[in-house]
């Protein structure tokens, strides 16, 4: 960690420079004799970011950022403020650290918090931007997690671990039994330390594998954002042995989308079928990981469309978890068919069909944006139909 980075001096102009060209620094003299231009940049690049992604660390002065990598693989506010609502409690340790975010977000809900960090020069980064945001409570320790934990005599009441999904070579691993630490040879070891485990993984986990590879789990957590699913978080708790619950919550604008059952929900569920009504429903992408095909469409009373589409209709308008149409007309998958709907630009979305996007628009002749929302699918008969409709 360089000190000089956080200079009244070189702040001022890490300021100034957002939303610059930042090649144009890299090529020009250096500005300062103790900050190179490539120092610069990295922190000019990554505060850009966190405008958006992190607003407390970027209204707060004389914050350090890592690099562009550590701070995309770091939590945004929104996802680590909903992991700290979660729990509570005296004690938590994250063996995980990296750049604080959660850290950050649990020092609001527990007396103290121990963040734990590897990558040392991360490590002394995250404990000054704690001591700029004015966070007493945590404890920065640069070590390996599993090796603090080891030699640690003290039991905490929370655990949390997001586990790094690359490999020695920097190659992305898709399996918890792939990720560093390793938690699905280490469960029984982390719960002689804490009778609560937190785990974060990858959108892209299967939800029934990681049931396979890890016991205990008393609930899963589907967190997205504007649609876009960001972390699944995994609560295990050491005397839990019965069904989990799975919870999707969608954060968008200002509204939270929030769902939740069994897996024996969806196992038990029946669909009902019908052909495209009023309304068009289309669930949030939380839900679409959650594999709640069925139950989605049974607790909430509507018809699905065909039993691959994840479409549901209904004559009635209802609150739902996801986006909601007003159907206007539907049309065969024809240039002749839909040429009758005189529509010439459209948004559109495919569901169980056969041709991509860009084919659609070709064979239709359709360009992109507007009012208009198509959804290409095929209906109970399977016929290829395009549904015209605008968002309600």
């Amino acid at each position: 960690m360089n000190s000089e980075i956080v200079t009244d001096e070189v702040q001022q102009y890490i300021t100034d420079k957002l939303g610059t060209d930042v090649h144009k620094i890299l090529l020009s003299k250096p500005r300062f004799t103790e900050v190179s231009s490539k120092e610069l940049v990295e922190q000019i690049e990554s505060k850009t970011k966190a405008k958006a992604k992190l607003p407390s660390w970027f209204s707060t002065k004389n914050i350090y950022y890592p690099n562009k990598l550590n701070l995309s693989q770091t939590s945004s506010e929104v996802t680590a403020q909903y992991k700290a609502s979660l729990i509570n409690g005296k004690s938590i340790v994250d063996i995980t650290g990296g750049f604080g975010v959660d850290a950050y977000a649990f020092s609001q809900k527990f007396e103290q918090v121990t963040h734990v960090e590897k990558n040392s020069a991360l490590s002394n980064i995250a404990q000054h931007n704690f001591e700029q945001m004015g966070a007493t409570n945590i404890n920065c320790i640069a070590s390996e997690g599993l090796d603090f934990l080891k030699a640690s005599t003290t039991t905490f009441n929370w655990l949390y671990i997001d586990p790094s999904r690359r490999d020695k070579n920097n190659k992305k691993v898709y399996y918890l039994a792939d990720c560093e630490p390793n938690i699905v040879n280490q469960a029984s070891f982390l719960f002689t330390k804490t009778n609560n485990v937190l785990v974060k993984t990858s959108p892209l986990l299967d939800l029934k594998i990681g049931l396979t590879e890890l016991s205990n789990v008393k609930e899963i957590h589907i967190v997205a954002i504007n649609n876009d699913v960001k972390e699944v978080l995994w609560l295990m708790d050491k005397e839990y042995n019965q069904e989990p619950i799975i919870k999707t919550i969608n954060f968008k604008n200002s509204i939270k989308q929030e769902f939740s059952f069994k897996p024996s929900d969806e196992e038990n569920a029946i669909s009902n079928f019908s052909k495209p009504q009023n309304y068009l429903y289309e669930p949030n992408a939380a839900i679409l990981k959650s594999g709640s095909f069925q139950f989605i469409g049974a607790f909430f009373k509507l018809n699905k469309l065909h039993p691959n589409s994840h479409l549901f209709t209904s004559t009635e308008l209802i609150k739902f978890p996801g986006r909601v149409f007003k159907i206007e007309s539907i049309y065969e998958y024809s240039k002749k068919s839909f040429k009758k709907s005189g529509i010439k630009k459209a948004n559109i979305t495919t569901r169980n069909f056969p041709d991509s996007v860009s084919e659609i628009r070709r064979k239709l002749g359709l360009k992109d944006g507007g009012e208009n929302y198509v959804f290409a699918t095929t209906d109970l008969e399977g016929k290829l139909i395009l549904i015209s409709c605008f968002r309600h």
